[in-house]
């Protein structure tokens, strides 16, 4: 039941923290895009609370509003970099500079 607590210092949802240590086991292809380095830190709908926790703000994902980990990943990922993040699907609207504030962005 939703109890309307923001927690930012650990897992919101038990359950997903055991599919992150268990290495999603009925899901290798999240295990394998997880390997590749697709993890909540670098998506475009992750907003970090501290360095290691932050809220999946991503409506397609089903780990919608959940504290995860920024080394977690999901099906909805949406790879923008572990820069600044833009909540966008579309890429021409996310920032290229992966934190570096260069000119481009």
């Amino acid at each position: 039941m939703n109890q309307n607590r923001i927690i930012v210092d650990r897992w919101s949802n038990a359950e997903s923290e055991r599919l992150y240590r268990d290495n999603w086991p009925n899901e290798m292809a999240l295990s394998s895009r997880y390997e590749m380095g697709e993890q909540c830190g670098g998506c475009s709908f992750f907003a970090p609370f501290d360095e290691d926790f932050g809220l999946c703000c991503h409506a397609a994902s089903r780990h919608h509003t959940e504290t995860v980990f920024e080394h977690f990943t999901c099906p909805s990922f949406v790879k923008e970099g572990w820069g600044p993040h833009s909540f966008a699907e579309d890429s021409e609207f996310h920032c290229n500079c992966e934190g570096q504030g260069n000119d481009d962005c």
